[in-house]
C-alpha cells in the first residue's frame, strides 16, 4: 500500500440525541379535556353575561328570548373543539358574542390559536379585527349604565339590580371598581391571546427550523461518509490495479513466449497455453473487480453492468468453464452439474455458488495436488442450491487450525473439523505440506460467510477420509 492515511469520517455508531415525544393518544386526551373545561367555563361565563341584557332577564327572571339564547350558546361554544383544525370558526363565533353583549372569551380563544397556527397575514388580520371589537365593546360597557355591565354582578349588593335601570346608582368606589375590572379584563385577555400566542408561534417556528437543521446535518454527515467511502474505494482500486495488473501481465507474456518456444513439446505447450489463458482471464477479472470497487457496484451490479462484464464473471453459468480451466492443469475432476432456473436465481446466490466452487477447487489444488476431486452442483428454484466438493485426504501428522466459526457439527454423526493436514506429494523435502505456510483459511471463512448471509448450511471438514465442503443454500422464487 502507498502508506497514505484513509480519510477520517464521523463514526456512524454514535447515538444521536433524540427528543422524547409525547404519545399521540396522550395529546388527544389532553386536548379533549382542555376542550371540555373551556366549553363548560365559557358556557357559564356567557350565561352570566346574559344577565346584563334587558331582553334576556327582567326582574331577575329569564325570559323566553333569554332561554333561546342559552340554548344557542351550546352549539356556539361547541366550536371550541375546532380550535386546532379550524381556528377561524371559534374566532367568528366569538366575534358575534362580542358584538352581541360584550362576551369576548371565545374570541380570545380563537385569536390565540390563529396567532399560533395561521399564516402571518391571517394572524395580523385576526389580531386587528379582535382588537377593534374588544376596544369597542369595552368602551360601550364603560359608557353604558352600570346595571348593563356584566361585571357589575360582582359589586352590586343586590343581584336583582342587574338590568333594573330604575335602581339607585352604586357607590362611586364600586362604580370605579367595575370600570377598572372591565378595562383590565379586556387588556389581559387581549394581551394573553396576542403575547402568548406570538411566543408559542415563535417557539413552534424555532422547532421547525431545528428539525430542518438536524435533517440537513444528518444529510451532510451521510454525504461526508459517502465521500470518505468513495475515497477509500478509489485508493483500494488503484492499489489493486497497480499491484496485480503488472504481475499478471508479465505472467501472460512469459507463458505466451513459452507456448511459442515449446512447439516440439505438446505437453509443455498445452500447459503454457492454459497458463496464458488463465492469466488473461485473471486480468479481465481484475479489471471488473477494480471497476466494481471504484464505483461501489461490486455487490449489486446492474443489468447494464452484467452485459458488459468479462466472460470470467462469477456466475453459475461459468462453472463449466471453471472446471475446464482446472482440468487443464492436470487435476482430475469428476463433475456432476445440474443447474436449473438460473435466470430466476438472485444475483447474490448466483455469485455465491460460483465462489464456493471456485474456492473449493482452489483449496483442493493447493493442499492436495494430484488428488482427484469430486464435484456435485445441483441448483433449482424449488430445492435451492447444493454444492459438494470432496477430495481424498491421506493421514498426516501436521496440525493446523480450522477456520473460525466452523460448522463442523452441522449434522449428526459427522466427524469434527480435521486437525491434521493432508499429504500432498513428494516435492516437499519432508514429503508433507505445511498448511499454515500456504494459506490462512480465509477462503473457507469466506465460504461460511457467504452461506450464512444467505441463511444456508455448510459443513467443512473430514468425512470418511476425504476433505469435504458441503454447502446448502435455500430455495428461491421462480420467475416466469
Amino acid at each position: 500500500m502507498s502508506g497514505q492515511p484513509f480519510p477520517q469520517q464521523r463514526p456512524e455508531n454514535l447515538p444521536r440525541p433524540r427528543r422524547r415525544r409525547v404519545p399521540q393518544w396522550v395529546r388527544i386526551a389532553v386536548s379533549i379535556i382542555i376542550g371540555v373545561v373551556l366549553f363548560l367555563f365559557g358556557l357559564f361565563t356567557s350565561v352570566m353575561a346574559l344577565t346584563s341584557n334587558t331582553w334576556a332577564f327582567a326582574d331577575g327572571i329569564i325570559s323566553n328570548t333569554g332561554m333561546l339564547a342559552v340554548l344557542l350558546l351550546l352549539p356556539v361554544w361547541g366550536t371550541v373543539f375546532l380550535r386546532h383544525k379550524w381556528p377561524w370558526v371559534p374566532f367568528i363565533a366569538g366575534a358575534l358574542l362580542t358584538i352581541g353583549w360584550g362576551d369576548a372569551l371565545l374570541l380570545f380563544i380563537g385569536l390565540f390559536h390563529l396567532v399560533i397556527r395561521a399564516s402571518r397575514r391571517q394572524a395580523i388580520i385576526a389580531s386587528a379585527v379582535a382588537s377593534v371589537l374588544v376596544i369597542a365593546s369595552t368602551v360601550r360597557m364603560c359608557l353604558s349604565p352600570v346595571q348593563l355591565n356584566p361585571f357589575a354582578i360582582l359589586f352590586l349588593p343586590d343581584p336583582e339590580q342587574m338590568t333594573n335601570l330604575d335602581a339607585p346608582a352604586p357607590p362611586a368606589d364600586a362604580l370605579l371598581a367595575i370600570t377598572l375590572v372591565t378595562i383590565a379584563s379586556a387588556v389581559i385577555g387581549l394581551g394573553l391571546s396576542l403575547g402568548v400566542g406570538a411566543l408559542l408561534r415563535r417557539t413552534k417556528r424555532m422547532k421547525a427550523v431545528e428539525t430542518i437543521a438536524a435533517r440537513e446535518t444528518q444529510r451532510n454527515d451521510s454525504l461526508s461518509a459517502e465521500l470518505a467511502r468513495q475515497s477509500e474505494r478509489e485508493l483500494l482500486a488503484r492499489e489493486l490495479h497497480d499491484t496485480l495488473s503488472h504481475r499478471l501481465s508479465v505472467i501472460s507474456l512469459h507463458s505466451g513466449a513459452l507456448e511459442v518456444g515449446s512447439k516440439d513439446d505438446a505437453d509443455v505447450a498445452s500447459t503454457a497455453s492454459a497458463l496464458r489463458h488463465e492469466a488473461h482471464a485473471s486480468l479481465e477479472d481484475l479489471r471488473h473487480l477494480v471497476g466494481g470497487v471504484r464505483e461501489g457496484t461490486l455487490a449489486n451490479p446492474g443489468q447494464q453492468k452484467e452485459a458488459s462484464t468479462p466472460p470470467s464473471q462469477a456466475s453459475m453459468r461459468s462453472i463449466p468453464q471453471l472446471v475446464a480451466s482446472v482440468q487443464s492443469t492436470g487435476t482430475i475432476i469428476r463433475p456432476s452439474i445440474i443447474i436449473q432456473d438460473v435466470e430466476s436465481a438472485p444475483a447474490v446466490l448466483d455469485r455465491a455458488v460460483y465462489r464456493i466452487v471456485q474456492e473449493s477447487l482452489t483449496n483442493s489444488m493447493k493442499h492436495a495436488p494430484g488428488a482427484p476431486v469430486t464435484l456435485e452442483v445441483t441448483v433449482s428454484a424449488d430445492m435451492g442450491a447444493h454444492v459438494v466438493i470432496a477430495n481424498p485426504m491421506p493421514p498426516s501428522t501436521n496440525h493446523f487450525q480450522p477456520p473460525a466459526n466452523s460448522l463442523a457439527e452441522a449434522a449428526p454423526g459427522i466427524p469434527p473439523y480435521p486437525t491434521s493436514a493432508p499429504r500432498v506429494g513428494t516435492s516437499h523435502p519432508t514429503g508433507q505440506w505445511n498448511l499454515p505456510s500456504t494459506g490462512s483459511g480465509a477462503g473457507l471463512e469466506g465460504i461460511q460467510e457467504r452461506v450464512a448471509m444467505l441463511e444456508g448450511e455448510v459443513f467443512i471438514g473430514v468425512c470418511e477420509g476425504s476433505f469435504v465442503v458441503n454447502a446448502k443454500l435455500p430455495p428461491f422464487a421462480h420467475r416466469s
